[in-house]
């Protein structure tokens, strides 16, 4: 288990265990305690109202107490939950349209138009694995699909990188077909969406992110046993990705961090990890953690409005004075 820790893609199954562990307890905790207390959110809402309007009108001393802070606080989790299942059902429908519209309008190659990647596709046993992209304005390698993930070649990169370097990218990609990586990410980027409040996921899903690349990487150097070819193989598309997406270089920083990094690592030549890393995984835990509590504490906030009680003879609303 240690070393299966140690390696990158034990690094990006721990970080997709984590992801999903942690926002399914989540996940769990509210539907449970919204199941729950449900029917005494309802009553204890008609009971606020009628205490903070006995007097014949709000009573803002009524209103802005403790107790009625927790009788609308639950509400508040409830909106959550609903706006949380609204984004991961807008990001799923946009995500699988997405893939449906580009695969439907792809335009596939023969093999036989690029006679070397057809001889690499012989040799690494993937011929008729792979789908050669009609596109010379697509420089990119990528694998799409959920159950059944396919790896894309866009043509322009056969003539664009040597044999080498070609043969790297495309273990890289089978790396991830076989891991079926774009289902994980899938995953994960619905629960990101489902649980948009908390910090941590964010974390989680970079690190999973980079891990899974460069496990990607290393199943293609222990194939091919040559890391400057993967590295070269980078430089070349991310200098046509950074081109292309340069309207976009906000979007683009993260990912373009993680290519750099890649490369300084087959490279050899890796950089420490910066403290301010260190520290937004730390402000990420703690408001995480304090988000969480805040949740926990609304669902269940039932407990503190036992002690109230309404008397409106006396113009005394949740224990306060009205006039």
């Amino acid at each position: 288990m240690n070393t299966l820790i140690k390696t990158q893609y034990g690094k990006a199954l721990l970080s997709f265990s984590l992801i999903v562990f942690i926002n399914l307890s989540v996940l769990s905790v509210i539907i449970l305690g919204i199941g729950l207390g449900i029917k005494g959110y309802i009553s204890d809402t008609r009971f606020a109202y009628e205490a903070v309007t006995c007097c014949e009108g709000i009573c803002l001393k009524c209103f802005f107490t403790l107790w009625t802070f927790f009788t609308i606080l639950p509400w508040g989790c409830v909106a959550i939950l609903f706006i949380g299942i609204g984004m991961a059902t807008r990001k799923t429908i946009l995500m699988l349209s997405w893939n449906y519209r580009f695969i439907r309008h792809i335009t596939p190659l023969s093999y036989e138009t690029h006679l070397n990647l057809k001889n690499i596709l012989l040799a690494t046993n993937l011929y008729g694995k792979l789908v050669l992209l009609d596109n010379n304005k697509l420089h990119c390698a990528f694998t799409l699909g959920l159950w059944k993930p396919k790896i894309y070649v866009s043509s322009s990169i056969c003539s664009y990188l040597s044999g080498k370097e070609l043969l790297a990218v495309i273990l890289h990609d089978t790396h991830h077909k076989k891991c079926k990586d774009p289902l994980k990410l899938f995953v994960v980027q619905i629960l990101y969406a489902l649980n948009f409040f908390l910090p941590i996921n964010g974390y989680l899903i970079d690190l999973y992110s980079a891990a899974s690349e460069k496990a990607a990487d290393d199943s293609a150097i222990n194939f091919s046993r040559e890391p400057l070819d993967m590295a070269s193989a980078l430089v070349k598309l991310s200098k046509f990705k950074l081109m292309d997406t340069m309207s976009h270089s906000a979007a683009f920083s993260k990912e373009q961090n993680i290519v750099e990094d890649r490369i300084s690592r087959l490279l050899e030549t890796q950089r420490p990890h910066p403290f301010l890393g260190k520290t937004h995984l730390y402000l990420s835990c703690i408001a995480s953690v304090f988000i969480a509590a805040i949740i926990c504490l609304s669902l269940f906030s039932k407990s503190f409005n036992h002690t109230y009680t309404i008397e409106c003879k006396t113009r005394a609303c949740n224990m306060a004075k009205c006039g």
